[in-house]
């Protein structure tokens, strides 16, 4: 269960960082609803990681301990050029269904007498449900 719940955090971790980097760099057309939509998720991912590691130091687990415990191991990857709003759309939504997988392993290994952390990650789920329906409906 703990290392599930640590890779959900460090998934998630990277993703709003992620979505960070796109909201600073993110021109063209419709930038406003993409500069909007990319600060929306960078800040939700934020909240979700504070609760994500206070979740571990419930269980009597550390949560990462350095920059790079919290990027180890994470299947999202950056880019070093600026990719149009349309290709940060679809890279976040790709990584969106990374955050998605890792937050389901956690919920599934979630210790059944633990509805607190059970719903928790039901709850982020179906935010990540939410993001994965916002970024498709873009359109690209």
């Amino acid at each position: 269960m703990i290392p599930d719940l640590r890779k959900a955090l460090t998934e998630t971790f990277v993703f709003g960082i992620k979505a960070q980097i796109f909201h600073w760099n993110v021109v063209g057309p419709g930038f406003p609803s993409y500069h909007s939509l990319f600060g929306d998720i960078y800040a939700d991912a934020q909240s979700a990681v504070d609760a994500l590691a206070e979740r571990l130091r419930t269980l009597d687990a550390l949560a990462p301990t350095s920059p790079m415990a919290l990027t180890e191991g994470t299947r999202i990857r950056f880019s070093t050029e600026i990719l149009s709003a349309p290709a940060m759309v679809h890279q976040l939504l790709k990584d969106n269904d990374i955050v998605i997988l890792s937050l389901r392993a956690a919920f599934i290994s979630a210790d059944p007498f633990s509805p607190g952390l059970s719903d928790f990650l039901q709850s982020r789920l179906d935010i990540h449900a939410k993001w994965g329906w916002m970024l498709k409906a873009t359109g690209v």
